[in-house]
């Protein structure tokens, strides 16, 4: 295979697969199955990636440096810090969230090495954009004065992972929103002002009726 057709064929397996990462898990996905899809011998996806782990190592890399959901959260930030987090709850269906879950889990588990040197950093990153954000909508007067955020933080951090990494929720028959609303929502309205609920509460209302619309 010249090297032209090779980088070719290279790039579009790893396109197909990394469109398959996004539907089901790791372990769900085989060569067989992405030779069928593109319409080739499961040969050729060998000449190129010597293994399945080496092919969806390239995958998880190339889903990651293509998602802009960081770049979408910052550009959608609101000063009342619950108006942002229901803002970038929306930002995914709920099938969706059940299959990030499902593939996070997946490659903490079968690609810690990826993961801690991709998904980690990008976590961490996320991390210090909420951090100040809070910090910001505190000095607002959104979150009680005597609320330390730093702690606020690690808990939050504790509970998403709990979420995405772990068993909770996992195979549950409940949906993303059930699941926000009675974990993070519950735990974030505990430190929200009557401001901030208040605004909170008019601006779920408001799309409500936009929804009925």
């Amino acid at each position: 295979m010249e090297n032209t057709n090779r980088d070719i064929v290279r790039k579009r397996i790893v396109e197909v697969a990394s469109n398959m990462l996004l539907k089901c898990s790791c372990r769900q996905i085989t060569m067989d199955i992405i030779a069928k899809e593109m319409g080739i011998s499961k040969r050729t996806i060998y000449e190129i990636f010597s293994d399945k782990e080496k092919l969806l190592e390239k995958c998880i890399i190339h889903v990651i440096e293509k998602d802009d959901s960081i770049e979408q959260f910052k550009n959608d930030l609101h000063d009342n810090f619950l108006i942002t987090l229901s803002r970038f709850s929306d930002i995914h269906s709920s099938e969706s969230f059940r299959l990030r879950c499902a593939t996070t889990r997946d490659i903490s588990k079968y690609y810690p090495e990826v993961y801690d040197n991709y998904f980690v950093p990008r976590n961490e990153k996320i991390t210090t954009i909420v951090k100040e954000h809070m910090k910001d909508s505190k000095e607002k007067g959104y979150i009680y004065s005597d609320v330390n955020i730093d702690i606020v933080i690690v808990m939050l951090s504790e509970m998403i992972n709990s979420i995405i990494c772990g068993k909770i929720f996992f195979d549950s028959c409940y949906d993303k929103e059930e699941i926000i609303a009675h974990t993070l929502f519950v735990y974030l309205r505990g430190m929200a002002t009557s401001k901030a609920i208040e605004e909170y509460d008019e601006y779920v209302a408001t799309k409500n009726k936009e929804k009925q619309i």
